[in-house]
């Protein structure tokens, strides 16, 4: 992995999220902490994902509740966008090594129920993606521009005031691009959760699952944080590591 890029991104990352929301690339986690703060009307998630397979990606996702506060069930709106890159061994003969380079962005609406220490949001919307390459690969169909239609589904509980449960889901008409975060975790100081994560990623082109640990729910000021890491393997590039930092802010 390239260990002078995360620092980078990390930094890069910090410095914009009191203006912008994301989630792990592609998604909008919800808060992962044991009392969720919903007084405010926007929520902001940032997320910067690497591998050492020189994959790259950073994704900003701002909800907004416009007519109930997002502490109370209702209507939301969530603007999305993420660039990334990544590079691959061809499997056509003479191709090589390609690098690749994406940028997407969603506008989404949808529902949110917000009960006692469980939340459960479900969005759908347009979608806009591009994506070139360093070189032709006749292999590869998932270049270009595209539009299509994304839905997204965000869970998060709190079962106990020590344990927490969340799911990250999403799926879209692009390329049939799916995305999925699975995490669990137990209270091991104040409000901060450590636990197992699954992620399962990929598109008509590549495939991937992700199996790591994470650390969520710690503060810094008015940001919460989250990081994790594990083991990747990638139906192209195989077997490698994988980090993750999200980050929240709410106003």
């Amino acid at each position: 992995m390239r260990i002078g890029l995360i620092p980078c991104l990390a930094a890069m990352f910090l410095a914009v999220l009191p203006a912008s929301h994301a989630a792990d690339w592609y998604t909008g986690a919800a808060s992962s902490s044991r009392k969720m703060n919903r007084d405010f009307g926007v929520s902001i998630d940032g997320s910067v994902a690497a591998t050492s397979q020189n994959a790259v990606h950073v994704s900003i996702i701002g909800t907004i509740a416009p007519f109930t506060g997002i502490k109370q069930t209702g209507m939301r709106m969530r603007i999305g966008g993420l660039v990334g890159s990544y590079k691959y061994i061809a499997s056509a003969a003479g191709v090589g090594s390609v690098t690749g380079n994406e940028t997407s962005a969603s506008f989404l609406g949808g529902y949110e129920w917000v009960m006692p220490g469980t939340s459960v949001g479900i969005f759908g919307g347009a979608e806009f993606q591009n994506r070139t390459i360093s070189k032709p690969d006749p292999n590869n169909t998932v270049t270009g521009t595209a539009f299509g239609f994304k839905m997204a589904l965000d869970v998060f509980s709190n079962p106990t005031p020590y344990t927490m449960v969340s799911g990250n889901f999403t799926y879209s008409t692009i390329h049939s691009a799916y995305y999925a975060r699975l995490k669990a975790g137990m209270a091991f100081f104040g409000n901060v959760f450590l636990g197992p994560e699954m992620l399962f990623l990929g598109d008509s082109f590549y495939g991937q699952w992700r199996f790591g640990a994470h650390m969520t729910g710690f503060k810094v000021g008015t940001l919460q944080f989250g990081v994790s890491g594990g083991y990747v393997s990638d139906r192209k590039n195989g077997g490698g590591g994988y980090a993750i930092l999200d980050g929240q802010v709410r106003f």
